[in-house]
């Protein structure tokens, strides 16, 4: 909206073309970038960036590159982008609205690289590298720290209720409403994200995250351990959708009663730690 494109050339003839344009605001994907400015140049059948600059959501984003507009049209970006918020950025283009957890990230050095040729699949050759470190805030609500501190009151009563009561006060106390750094690695390659070395940590808690996306289907499959004195207190796997997956809970903390059944932990949540309570307790509310 509103673009200036300026494009010039000097009088030598083996001299590139110089094309620069300045926006106020360009929406790619239903993604807003703001202040966006490209410096770039035209020569031989190669495009070179020297300059990609944006804000994004809060944050901005740097970068350079090239593409060749050949063949295939073979391209790689590399730059780096901070303090972009996941969630405004996934909402903004309709892939998941998350309002349970708050993520923000960082990334030093980013490359991606692939093929923009019409009639091939983008996606999957779609190539990257990028490290990121950021913050990650889970939010609990005041009726889920009550519910919680009751489970754990019950716990005398019903015994049955220990391996649920348990994680459920584990990661309410360790990590809702503190907020936790996020470092790691996304390896983007053949239409998957994947991470290995994901960890997230904060004064109270620390966890580590094991996950793969796929591009065209937005289903994620992961795992995040949880740690307690550096040992796996409770392993929580991801499955399903992006928009709303399932998050299994097992681990020690349900092993020790020799109970190895996951149960969804987000299910508990949505539904309230009180309905839990009265169906177990068989009273209405």
């Amino acid at each position: 909206n509103n673009a200036d494109i300026d494009i010039s050339k000097n009088y030598w003839p083996t001299s590139p073309i110089k094309i620069e344009l300045i926006s106020p605001s360009t929406k790619v994907e239903g993604i807003q970038f703001r202040n966006v400015i490209i410096k770039s140049s035209y020569k031989n059948k190669n495009i070179s960036f020297e300059k990609i600059s944006s804000n994004l959501i809060e944050g901005n984003i740097n970068a350079q590159g090239k593409i060749n507009i050949e063949n295939e049209m073979p391209f790689d970006i590399h730059g780096s982008f901070k303090n972009i918020s996941l969630n405004l950025l996934m909402n903004q283009a309709k892939i998941a609205t998350w309002d349970r957890v708050n993520i923000k990230i960082s990334s030093p050095n980013f490359n991606l690289s692939g093929t923009l040729k019409k009639n091939k699949d983008f996606n999957k050759n779609l190539k990257g590298n990028v490290p990121i470190n950021g913050s990650i805030f889970f939010v609990s609500t005041e009726e889920e720290r009550f519910g919680a501190a009751l489970l754990s009151l019950l716990v005398d009563k019903l015994p049955e209720l220990s391996s649920i009561s348990n994680s459920v006060s584990f990661l309410v106390t360790n990590f809702s409403n503190i907020p936790s750094s996020v470092q790691g690695t996304l390896i983007i390659n053949e239409g998957l994200i994947s991470t290995q070395d994901m960890l997230i940590e904060n004064n109270q808690g620390r966890a580590s995250l094991t996950a793969t996306l796929n591009i065209e289907t937005d289903i994620i499959n992961g795992k995040i351990n949880f740690y307690e004195d550096d040992e796996i207190y409770l392993e929580a796997t991801l499955k399903g959708n992006i928009q709303n997956p399932q998050i299994l809970v097992g681990g020690k903390v349900f092993a020790e009663e020799n109970d190895n059944a996951p149960r969804d932990i987000k299910k508990l949540f949505e539904e309230g730690i009180h309905s839990l309570i009265d169906k177990l307790l068989k009273v209405d509310d």
